[in-house]
């Protein structure tokens, strides 16, 4: 009975601050029209979160244009390893509609001839930050890697995706080697705009089941 009380007391809440915004916008440009203000403002609220953790490939992903049925945000920085990405899925306490989580290259640079115990070890940083992401967010979804070309890690990257495949099989994974082509890449790793549009579209097909709201613009 305390528990149901409580959910009735957070949908109260939600509730009130949802209509105390919609009150606010209305008046805040008053020379506007007002229905076309609520009406986005409405929008904004209907739309599911989505929370990207990685690396430059999340950095310079263009959600605005191409994830806009998500309120993105974006935990990610150019140049950081997956202990650096555990770090900021750790630090980040809030919760979402949805996550998504890609990194592993960077553990790799340079490193022409990994072993197989360091490759274990960066998929396992990989699960660690994935099993924190479960505990937050109502959907998960994961990226491996697409085949990259030299001077990246061609060979860690090609372990890191196969380890992947056999491991991290508890949260929806996108095989992003089956999507991207030498083509969409920029500089033989990162996507150019056609390989992000390929990527956005594969996580939008993964989450729209539990989104029936998105309206999933081609």
């Amino acid at each position: 009975m305390q528990k149901l009380k409580g959910l009735g007391r957070s949908y109260q809440t939600i509730l009130n601050l949802t209509l105390l915004l919609l009150f606010i916008f209305q008046f805040y440009n008053c020379d506007k029209d007002p229905s076309s203000d609520t009406e986005k403002l409405i929008s904004y609220l209907a739309k599911p979160s989505l929370a990207m953790y990685g690396d430059s490939i999340v950095a310079s992903w263009p959600v605005q244009e191409q994830l806009s049925d998500f309120n993105a945000v974006k935990f990610a920085f150019p140049g950081i390893d997956t202990t650096e990405i555990h770090s900021s899925v750790q630090n980040d306490k809030n919760r979402y509609n949805a996550c998504l989580y890609e990194g592993g290259i960077n553990d790799f640079l340079g490193n022409y001839s990994p072993t197989q115990s360091q490759v274990d070890a960066t998929v396992d940083r990989q699960i660690q930050s994935i099993q924190v992401l479960l505990t937050r967010c109502e959907h998960v979804v994961a990226l491996n890697l697409w085949n990259i070309q030299f001077p990246w890690p061609t060979l860690a990257v090609a372990m890191i995706t196969t380890e992947m495949k056999e491991r991290i099989t508890f949260v929806p994974r996108i095989d992003t080697e089956l999507l991207i082509q030498d083509d969409m890449l920029s500089d033989g790793n990162h996507p150019n705009k056609n390989g992000y549009y390929v990527l956005s579209k594969a996580v939008k097909e993964r989450l729209q089941p539990f989104f029936p709201i998105l309206y999933l613009n081609e």
